[in-house]
């Protein structure tokens, strides 16, 4: 991988690179050291962003939805042609598998090309009235959203979000995390070069003050955030304050339900994900893994067997855990197991920072965590798993819910009225049977509780990107000719 690839310096608006004076660092979380020095966008760099958007936006509605479909099979054509460039920029920015990398971004393709079918399937309704009265509705476009994309899945998150808003005749403005602004920058470069029309896809790279001038914007008719619930709350209040609908992804404490009649090799195969991918910082991770107490030994041994067994480095050489995301993530997450351990519980494994170069956490299991101790029940962020066993499937369905959170969980058992009564019972807004895995473009994804309001991915999604209009024509009082 070559540096020059993420030092994108400028903002990308209006189809172009465009500089200023204030700048914020990028470092390479394997090593510790800086990689690129970005533009902060800043309340000036928002505003010429939005200008650039609200001049695109109109004549991009006002083509024909065929149309807008072709030019996004474009970009997705053109993001294919891409999938290495953008691994590798993403796997230096973020420290992320390069195999994972390469993965994730052909899954971004798949959104594009989902989307780039849907824009001309935007449909209203008719509505049964009197004979002389003809009423229907139509989802007209919204005009600007601001998309805040977080750093772990930067690519697949974008698109998750800028896809569906361009299908149905939007401009965004898209806020990277300013630790991953590299791929997200190239990746309007691309759909720019592809011929998505200038303005359309806008990237403001910056700090908190960026963020802070995009959503308060009243150019802005919709936001999009994917983070924390404590910076997802305040994007909420804000888009209160602004009156303007929004997206909110805010993460997850997510349960695994092993039964003792689960197949166990899928079982451990799926707990084994939750650890490695995205180095454990992705908002689906089970990591809470409650386990029968029949088969509870069995599944303890292998699983840390297995987790011992894990491979740690730089993400270039695609190992099976790479680093987390800074410094402070480090610590953080350490902060919690040792609290966890001054608390009663048992580290089975890992246990703390890696001895080595760069941010890496050592793959921790624990057990004896009580339900209620922060480490059970707040997002740790990092390749840390708790194991708890349960006698029955009672009890399994109420821990799993015992949070405030709502986003993901797994099933695994081979009993089928089973599989349906848990899944019926976990309050989430995804629940996988026996597997564990993102769900598809066409599955909507978000969450329950604290986890986020709105869904994305799925028809549901263009939903969020249109607002709805009702029309009632009296055809009785249309004078005769």
């Amino acid at each position: 991988m070559s540096q020059e690839r993420v030092e994108h310096r400028g903002m990308f608006v209006s189809g172009k690179y465009q500089n200023s004076d204030n700048t914020f660092s990028v470092e390479d979380p394997s090593t510790g050291e800086q990689i690129a020095s970005v533009t902060d966008a800043g309340e000036s760099g928002v505003d010429a962003a939005l200008d650039s958007a609200e001049r695109a936006q109109a004549e991009w509605a006002s083509m024909d939805p065929v149309e807008r479909g072709r030019v996004l099979r474009d970009v997705a054509r053109a993001l294919e042609d891409h999938v290495e460039e953008l691994a590798d920029v993403s796997t230096q920015e973020i420290g992320r598998p390069i195999g994972q990398s390469r993965g994730l971004v052909a899954n971004a393709v798949d959104y594009v090309d989902y989307y780039a079918g849907m824009t001309d399937k935007i449909e209203g309704q008719t509505f049964p009235l009197k004979q002389s009265n003809q009423a229907f509705s139509r989802k007209e476009p919204i005009g600007i959203s601001a998309q805040i994309v977080p750093w772990n899945a930067p690519v697949l998150l974008c698109f998750r979000g800028v896809a569906p808003a361009l299908a149905a005749g939007n401009a965004v403005v898209v806020k990277p995390s300013p630790f991953a602004p590299g791929v997200i920058l190239k990746l309007a470069e691309i759909a720019s070069e592809a011929g998505l029309p200038d303005g359309l896809f806008n990237v403001v790279p910056g700090l908190v003050e960026t963020s802070k001038s995009l959503t308060t914007d009243p150019r802005v008719g919709q936001i999009t955030f994917t983070g924390s619930v404590s910076t997802g709350q305040i994007v909420g209040k804000t888009a209160i304050d602004q009156v303007v609908p929004t997206v909110l992804e805010l993460g997850g404490k997510s349960p695994a339900v092993v039964f003792d009649d689960a197949d166990l090799d899928d079982a451990l195969d799926g707990a084994m994900k939750a650890i490695t991918l995205v180095n454990g910082q992705v908002c689906f991770a089970t990591t809470r893994i409650f386990v029968h107490e029949d088969v509870y030994d069995e599944f303890k041994e292998r699983y840390v067997d297995a987790v011992e067994s894990i491979t740690l480095g730089p993400g270039s050489e695609n190992p099976d855990l790479g680093p987390v995301i800074s410094a402070d993530a480090v610590e953080e997450i350490d902060s919690y197991v040792q609290s966890a351990v001054d608390d009663g519980a048992t580290v089975l494994t890992g246990g703390q920072p890696a001895d080595r170069d760069g941010h890496f956490y050592e793959p921790t299991v624990i057990e004896g965590a009580d339900d209620d101790a922060a480490i059970s029940c707040e997002e740790v962020f990092g390749p840390v798993i708790n194991l708890y066993s349960f006698s029955d499937e009672e009890e399994a369905i109420r821990r799993a819910n015992d949070t405030e959170y709502g986003l993901y969980a797994t099933v695994w058992t081979n009993t089928l009225d089973r599989a349906h009564r848990v899944a019926n019972g976990i309050e989430a807004g995804s629940v996988m049977v026996n597997q564990y895995a993102g769900s598809r473009p066409q599955t909507p994804f978000g969450g329950y509780k604290k986890s986020g309001l709105g869904r994305e991915k799925g028809m549901q999604a263009v939903d969020h990107y249109t607002q709805l209009k009702t029309v009632n024509v009296d055809i009785g009082s249309v004078a005769d000719e």
